[in-house]
């Protein structure tokens, strides 16, 4: 009966550690991570222009974001954390081109 509770009592924890590993990232931080170090060159009439975010598959964003900076996002992502760029990533795949379901305004 004990290791039976011990073991139950480990599952919880676990699952409460895995779950908030998994809040960490959330595409709305991607999305405020966006606006507040992307957008800066990635805006209409910006240096970098306008970032349609269907402009790549869920596919194609996992493997740009996977692949060293370019030399003209090196300072932006200079500003970036791995939860960062986690957060970026669920964002993006949010609105790529091959999601089916309706997005909203988000």
């Amino acid at each position: 009966m004990k290791k039976t509770f011990l073991s139950f009592m480990g599952l919880v924890m676990l699952s409460i550690f895995s779950s908030s590993l998994c809040v960490a990232a959330d595409w709305r931080a991607g999305k405020d991570t966006y606006r507040t170090v992307c957008s800066s060159c990635h805006k209409t009439r910006g240096e970098a222009g306008r970032l349609p975010l269907d402009s790549k598959t869920r596919a194609e964003w996992t493997a740009f974001l996977a692949q060293e900076p370019t030399s003209i996002h090196q300072n932006a992502w200079k500003k970036l954390d791995r939860d960062d760029i986690v957060s970026l990533e669920l964002y993006f795949k949010k609105h790529a081109k091959d999601v089916k379901e309706l997005r909203g305004c988000g």
